[in-house]
């Protein structure tokens, strides 16, 4: 997939708002640490702590594990983390989404905007925890759609493309760093989504203390 961001249209009218799934629509971080505590114990490893686990994290999931598994027994560390993301979906609120995210994208769907999502999960991943939090959202981008992933802008590029917007027309809505700089690298207005202690956004995106500030966002909307 391509880096260059393709032509934009005239006058920036917000059509569409592509979505980050991991803290931006799903509450997973919980979830995602049980299985990545199952998935070092699957291949013999102690349970790494949650300063370990936070260290380890990376873009995609894939490269996730392998930063905390390493190479050798990496494949089986992703059936095990699979298994066990299967096993912890099974009970009701096991991942949670993010406070008024439902509200937003039922407002969204409303007034006619676009919608998507670009992730650096596997597709089946994602579906799944997309699911068992009730969204019907499109999934437009998975980790096995680009080569790079984030803060390459070749997965944003590639959803623009698959939902037929130019970056101008778009928001992209994140709730890490490197959300923000593929945002940037893309040429997306990017929103990030911001806790308490995660400090100040980084620029040159905006920072939202919950996903009811993105209406402000919004501006003149619609197709």
């Amino acid at each position: 997939m391509s880096g260059t961001p393709p032509r934009t249209s005239p006058g920036g009218v917000i059509k569409g708002v592509v979505f980050d799934l991991d803290g931006t629509l799903v509450d997973s971080w919980a979830v995602h640490c049980r299985c990545l505590r199952r998935a070092a114990r699957a291949v013999g490893d102690p349970e790494p702590s949650a300063a370990r686990l936070t260290l380890a994290q990376r873009p995609t999931d894939l490269d996730t594990l392998r930063a905390l598994i390493g190479t050798d027994r990496l494949g089986r560390a992703v059936r095990a983390y699979r298994q066990a993301l299967r096993e912890e979906l099974r009970r009701p609120g096991a991942a949670p989404a993010v406070p008024h995210a439902h509200e937003l994208l039922t407002l969204l769907h409303r007034r006619g905007l676009i919608t998507g999502v670009c992730t650096g999960r596997s597709r089946q991943d994602a579906r799944a925890l997309l699911d068992a939090s009730g969204f019907g959202i499109d999934l437009s981008v998975a980790r096995e759609d680009t080569a790079r992933p984030k803060p390459a802008p070749d997965g944003l590029l590639a959803a623009l493309g698959l939902l037929g917007l130019h970056p101008d027309e778009a928001l992209y809505v994140g709730d890490r760093e490197t959300d923000a700089r593929q945002g940037a690298s893309a040429g997306v207005r990017t929103l990030l989504l911001r806790r308490p202690d995660d400090g100040p956004a980084p620029p040159p995106s905006h920072a939202l203390t919950d996903l009811r500030g993105l209406r402000a966002h919004l501006g003149k909307a619609g197709p």
